[in-house]
């Protein structure tokens, strides 16, 4: 890493966090996006990587027992098939410590990037010429 993105990591880390950029409810995704540079449609595949999230169905994550209520927790929805049968439907919701986990690797380029990201490691054009 260059000198250059390593004084933008120390400056971003400085001037915001993950708590400011974190709400209740969110998904991994959702958080995701607030981060500059991260790759958002693919978080839930490295959060796969790292064994927290696992498919339960095609287009259905599910959280592993070791993350749950530790890092992420779950979003249960019951939709009505026109047979009459209902199927549970979960959507994995990301805990504050878990945000702050995923924020530490963003810092840490842990995270799957975007490749026309810039290095900046944060949206906020005040915050960035603020130092």
């Amino acid at each position: 890493m260059s000198k250059q993105a390593s004084f933008r990591r120390d400056r971003f880390s400085k001037s915001e966090s993950a708590p400011g950029q974190f709400q209740l409810g969110m998904t991994p995704s959702e958080f995701a996006k607030r981060l500059n540079g991260v790759n958002c449609q693919r978080i839930n595949q490295e959060l796969a990587r790292r064994d927290w999230l696992y498919r339960d169905a095609p287009g259905s994550w599910r959280v592993h027992s070791w993350a749950m209520g530790r890092y992420l927790t779950e979003r249960h929805h019951n939709i009505e098939r026109s047979t009459g049968l209902v199927v549970v439907r979960c959507t994995p919701v990301l805990l504050e410590k878990g945000a702050a986990v995923i924020y530490r690797l963003y810092l840490a380029n842990g995270l799957p990037m975007k490749q026309s990201w810039n290095g900046e490691f944060t949206q906020n054009e005040a915050l960035q010429g603020a130092a």
